[in-house]
């Protein structure tokens, strides 16, 4: 892929770092941004990168958006309406270009192409149904062998997790929930175990807002994870936070973010747990070897809200050093504004590497943005 070469993107320099960015200009839809960090959007070729798409006010970032994808070879872009999706569900099977999503009630695939067809994957089953049908997946992910979909569907005032045979369109529940627990990821080596986040929510009757448990010390109880056959176990945090969970490439170990202190990383084996990058409080993505993290930060001190100003810097764990990526990106909504679709930056490596993806809003809208890796490793170096 060669970024300079295509019509569909332009060039951005931050006026502070001096990184440069490739913003997706050419629009399919007036709102187009990067997938939740959790999930690459772009193939392991370079070929295929898929973004979201929203037509405000249409839809929000549980129901309505859409999927569009960037062709780097024949340089073409194409909007897909029928890939309406719940929450962050879509998944990009890296090897092919194809996407997976859920909607109210099915998983679905289709490939990259205009001529590709849609494909049904499975149903959600009558048996699960006993509440109104809030989410089927957070966000899809493979099991290590790619014969299995993860999903953690809420339903009513109960979770339900588990997976989803590829092959028959069975769903397989592990353990169910009297709360909130969502994020569900397959470990990328292990099919029989997934990370998991419990999290806050609103009573469906009553209306009543439920928080994180906590532990005695006053530690969230955030972090889950569920082996296949046995009940889910809690994996506290260092200090008291923890949010915005991943497992490493080598699935060695977990990543989260504590807001106060930076990226944490878990060491499976041993339990050991130790602070790998400082300059990551709000999202974050590790690289496949685990010396570089790129992360998104609130910019000023109007704090956070959806939309509010942000900023993209990149660690490199070797020498200890950072660039921005973005200095500090403007915030298009306000607190009594707020966006409705989640337009964090959400940066991610993708590409086995070679290049960042996230959301941006520099041009005064919510974009697209593609940036170098080798670049920002010179520029830690």
């Amino acid at each position: 892929m060669i970024l300079e070469a295509s019509k569909k993107f332009k060039p951005w320099e931050d006026p502070q770092s001096g990184v440069s960015s490739y913003i997706l200009v050419e629009r399919v839809a007036p709102l187009q941004q990067s997938f939740y960090f959790v999930n690459p959007s772009m193939t392991n070729d370079g070929r295929y990168l898929w973004f979201y798409c929203a037509f405000p006010p249409a839809g929000d970032a549980n129901y309505g958006r859409t999927l569009g994808v960037v062709d780097f070879y024949k340089d073409k872009i194409h909007h897909y309406p029928e890939t309406q999706f719940l929450d962050a569900s879509p998944m990009v099977d890296l090897d092919t270009g194809d996407v997976y999503w859920c909607n109210k009630s099915d998983v679905w695939k289709r490939g990259p192409g205009k001529e590709d067809r849609l494909q049904h994957i499975a149903k959600f089953p009558d048996g699960l149904k006993k509440g109104a049908i809030h989410r089927i997946a957070t966000h899809l992910t493979y099991s290590a062998d790619k014969t299995e979909l993860c999903f953690d569907a809420e339903v009513g005032n109960r979770s339900y997790v588990g997976s989803i045979s590829l092959k028959t369109g069975n769903f397989l529940l592990w353990q169910q929930f009297h709360r909130c627990y969502n994020h569900a990821q397959f470990n990328p080596c292990d099919p029989n175990l997934m990370l998991l986040a419990q999290d806050y929510f609103f009573d469906k009757v009553a209306g009543r807002r439920y928080g994180i448990e906590r532990d005695k010390e006053g530690r969230l109880k955030r972090m889950w994870v569920l082996q296949r056959g046995k009940p889910a176990v809690s994996i506290m945090p260092k200090w008291k936070s923890a949010s915005h969970e991943w497992w490493s490439a080598d699935g060695k170990f977990i990543y989260y973010i504590d807001s106060k202190r930076g990226t944490v990383r878990v060491n499976m084996k041993t339990g050991e747990k130790i602070l790998v990058n400082p300059y990551g409080r709000w999202h974050g993505h590790s690289s496949r070897d685990n010396h570089y993290f790129v992360a998104d930060n609130i910019a000023d001190e109007n704090g956070f809200f959806r939309g509010c100003a942000a900023n993209v810097n990149f660690f490199n764990r070797r020498t200890r050093r950072k660039v921005n990526i973005v200095t500090k990106a403007p915030a298009l909504s306000s607190r009594g504004n707020r966006s409705v679709y989640h337009v964090d930056p959400h940066p991610q490596f993708v590409c086995n590497d070679k290049y960042i993806v996230y959301t941006t809003s520099v041009l005064g809208r919510i974009d697209v943005a593609v940036v170098k890796t080798k670049e920002l490793i010179a520029a830690t170096s």
